[in-house]
């Protein structure tokens, strides 16, 4: 397995409230993956002349940065698609329990750490209620129609928190740390995607199982995309969700607002038979001055001892 000799840190974000679009103005998504933050540190690179360390260092082979998960005193980790696995059920159960633990597995989405293993090995998990979505109405002033909803997610409790899983390096925590103050996500103008950080250790036994090399069954913590040469190999027994990333490009550079290329990317808690390395997309409009990157690299959880 190749080691990173980058150390792993994990980044807790604690919002007051945020909107993390996904094509609906009115519905906030409640965690957001890594290309959305990966953009973010882009601009903050851009602001501080850092744009080309930046890009040197995102691109480096041991770098790499998860999808944001929700932290409730400790981490929580997606659902493994494909988990757990058949052999693992209690074949004791009558069939009707077995189809509600499976109605309740169906419904989860994100699973705490400490819990992990209990899931794997077919334990019944209950859904944690860990955030509240809720709609905004705001005004644009002197517009006909300037009445509109905003949907914003709200922690539901102030000891929820959002997390990633990055290396640490000064350039990573310093980027960060300006972040917080220029917000993530969207409507920022209206007072969204502030955050406090706080950068803390991972749980010993978490950390042991990141790899971003392995031939044992792994999933991923990152949307993500293989290389073309890595493709068919990936797919090979491999359990998935496919996520669809568009939208417009923005750049000081154009007068107009162009669409990015679509790009299908494998959602977080996929699950593989062996780890890949991912890529980050130019996925610029056609004729467009200046690339326009997506973070589709892919860091793994061993699923195995």
């Amino acid at each position: 397995m190749r080691r990173s000799n980058m150390t792993y840190k994990l980044y807790q974000l604690k919002f007051v409230s945020s909107h993390f679009g996904a094509g609906n103005l009115e519905f906030s998504e409640s965690t957001f993956s890594a290309d959305r933050l990966f953009s973010a540190l882009v601009l903050e690179a851009i602001k501080s002349g850092k744009l080309d360390e930046w890009m040197q260092l995102s691109q480096s082979d041991d770098f790499v940065l998860s999808d944001a998960f929700p932290y409730y005193f400790s981490p929580f980790l997606p659902k493994p698609i494909g988990y757990p696995t058949f052999d693992k059920l209690d074949q004791n159960k009558d069939a009707i329990t077995l189809r509600q633990e499976a109605k309740k597995t169906k419904k989860l989405q994100y699973i705490e750490y400490s819990m992990f293993s209990d899931f794997l090995n077919g334990e019944s998990i209950e859904n944690e209620n860990y955030s509240v979505q809720m709609s905004v109405t705001k005004n644009r002033p002197n517009e006909d129609g300037g009445l509109f909803q905003v949907g914003i997610w709200l922690p539901s409790n102030e000891s929820v928190s959002l997390y990633v899983i990055a290396n640490q390096t000064p350039l990573f925590d310093d980027l960060m740390g300006s972040l917080q103050y220029s917000g993530l996500g969207g409507k920022r103008t209206s007072g969204y995607g502030g955050f406090e950080l706080q950068i803390l250790d991972l749980p010993t036994e978490l950390a042991e199982r990141l790899t971003l090399e392995s031939k044992s069954p792994v999933m991923t913590l990152t949307t993500c995309l293989p290389i073309d040469g890595e493709l068919e190999m990936a797919m090979d027994g491999a359990n998935y969700l496919l996520k669809k990333s568009s939208g417009f490009a923005f750049s000081q550079s154009v007068s107009e607002n162009f669409r990015k290329q679509d790009l299908f990317r494998f959602k977080a808690g996929s699950t593989f038979q062996q780890t890949f390395k991912g890529q980050i997309v130019d996925v610029r409009p056609e004729d467009f001055p200046h690339p326009v990157w997506n973070y589709a690299k892919a860091l793994f959880y061993r699923l195995e001892e």
